[in-house]
């Protein structure tokens, strides 16, 4: 007895329904990894539907995925009609369905989707029995494109230490340093790659004088000279200290 698996649901964009297909049919919501998809949903405009074609560029052998498409509005305009219709001969099948308006005013709208499914089609909301359909259509479609009766490809897992090593790689320059990241020398294996001297910042003076003898410090003043002197115990320099202030002298009677 062959067992189906659940369908992965991706979407070639945000907003295009893909959360509501996949409560609604039980399956997967692969999010926009649409590699390994097994229903691809997309919106019914000329842009998210060139979108689904470039998904259909990459795909691998195997059997087609299934397209949904959900409507913007009640009718479907005449270029989108035509793109339908040349998508529906490179894809299992294409499913069109209806924009429901009535969850637009829910807090809630996959508690209700997650029972269209279930429930009979005269108990639902008349709102809802033509998107009901469109799942039935959907669902039908997948299992007769024989997606389902294998498991899916895992997608390939790179390591986290690759993936934070190729984020903080730098792209290869030209010169020297593009030679070596191509052969994968280190840079300590006889090469060394020199850098041209910073100039001066403004206002600042340059590191050498003209004759290209080292900038002499500045010397310390003759009263620091003093203290470290009288701290290593030396004699006092020559010159003199304050003066004592003098008394004035009486005036004679």
């Amino acid at each position: 007895m062959n067992t189906l698996r659940a369908p992965v649901v991706a979407g070639v964009a945000g907003g295009v329904g893909t959360t509501t297909l996949a409560v609604a049919l039980r399956g997967h919501d692969a999010g926009r990894r649409t590699g390994h998809a097994d229903i691809l949903a997309c919106r019914g405009t000329l842009g998210s539907l060139r979108r689904v074609a470039a998904v259909l560029g990459h795909a691998g052998p195997g059997p087609r995925p299934v397209v949904a498409v959900t409507l913007e509005g009640v009718r479907v305009p005449a270029p989108v009609r035509v793109r339908l219709q040349a998508l529906d001969l490179e894809v299992a099948a294409v499913v069109v369905l209806p924009h429901v308006d009535h969850w637009l005013v829910l807090a809630d709208p996959l508690a209700e989707a997650a029972g269209l499914l279930v429930e009979p089609p005269p108990a639902l909301p008349r709102a809802l029995r033509r998107y009901a359909a469109a799942l039935r259509e959907l669902a039908a479609a997948v299992v007769r494109s024989g997606r389902l009766n294998t498991p899916p490809a895992p997608a390939p897992r790179v390591p986290l230490v690759d993936r934070l090593c190729s984020a903080a790689r730098p792209a290869p320059s030209s010169g020297v340093d593009a030679r070596v990241r191509a052969t994968g020398m280190p840079r300590t294996q006889g090469v060394r790659i020199a850098t041209p001297p910073r100039p001066p910042l403004p206002g600042r003076p340059s590191p050498t004088c003209s004759t290209n003898h080292p900038m002499r410090r500045p010397q310390p003043s003759s009263r620091a000279s003093w203290r470290a002197r009288m701290c290593l115990g030396t004699s006092r320099p020559s010159f003199p200290g304050p003066r004592p202030r003098q008394r004035p002298q009486a005036k004679p009677m």
